[in-house]
């Protein structure tokens, strides 16, 4: 599960480099850098070839434990420094956006943590436990606002799903009871798992079909294709979905390691 995990998180993290690089933009919604920032294409081309560098690091397996650190120091900044006083400056996203931005970024930064404590040797206790309640209390944020904005989150859902909006409150349920059981320590792992698994399928048959449309359509439950240039909010919103699945089964394999040891990384 934690080499799954691994993977599957390391390939979201290159898409965020990638589509980064490709539109000279920092990640969509996650990183709200102002415009006016001196250098900012600059910044965003650097920023990009970090977290591309970071995610093929991770993917490959070579200099695995600094690329984790760095991207953890990386996403505890852009809680503090850009989503925390974007709540002050801008008090409108606090109706739904500021929460899933921030709070997917605080799940990311707790898959992160989980796998740096599992690669410790032996296995750091602490680093796990503090992604596991990262990633939990982030959850009832995500499943809070499926119940706010069921609408929204039914127009999502692709037509080969029946009942949309019960797949809108099922979901949101499904993420409250497991994020409640990752924050308290309650079959942790199971939920992990089922939370990881529940991220992938709408990676790959809601975020995949959607992306795909939005280039290469028309789609009749999408519309007609927007091209390159409309479709980096849909690409980013892919991405987040895989490092959202593969930081769940991360926390997981890391509770599943309890206290196997590791040896130390060679590389």
């Amino acid at each position: 599960m934690l080499n799954a995990g691994r993977i599957v998180f390391a390939l979201g993290i290159v898409g965020f480099g990638v589509v980064g690089l490709t539109y000279v933009d920092f990640v969509n919604a996650l990183e709200p850098i102002p415009a006016w920032l001196p250098g900012y294409a600059f910044f965003a081309i650097l920023n990009g070839l970090l977290l591309l560098a970071a995610g093929l690091a991770i993917l490959v397996e070579r200099r695995l434990d600094l690329a984790a650190r760095a991207l953890a120091g990386l996403f505890v900044g852009w809680v503090i420094l850009l989503q925390v006083p974007s709540a002050f400056t801008d008090p409108s996203l606090l109706r739904s956006p500021w929460w899933i931005r921030t709070f997917e970024t605080v799940a990311l930064t707790g898959g992160t943590l989980a796998l740096i404590g599992a690669r410790t040797a032996p296995i750091d206790e602490a680093r796990v436990r503090g992604g596991r309640i990262a990633f939990g209390v982030s959850m009832p944020v995500f499943g809070v606002l499926h119940l706010v904005y069921p609408e929204s989150v039914a127009a999502l859902v692709p037509p080969w799903y029946p009942w949309p909006m019960f797949w809108a409150y099922f979901t949101g349920v499904a993420q409250i009871a497991g994020g409640l059981a990752l924050a308290a320590g309650t079959l942790a792992r199971p939920a992990a798992i089922l939370a990881g698994t529940m991220y992938g399928t709408w990676a790959l048959t809601l975020h995949v079909p959607r992306s795909w449309c939005g280039l290469y359509g028309p789609c009749d439950f999408v519309g007609p294709p927007v091209g390159l240039e409309g479709s980096r909010g849909g690409l980013t919103s892919l991405f987040v979905a895989f490092a959202m699945w593969g930081a769940a089964w991360l926390v997981a394999g890391a509770l599943g390691r309890g206290s196997a040891t590791r040896p130390p990384e060679g590389t």
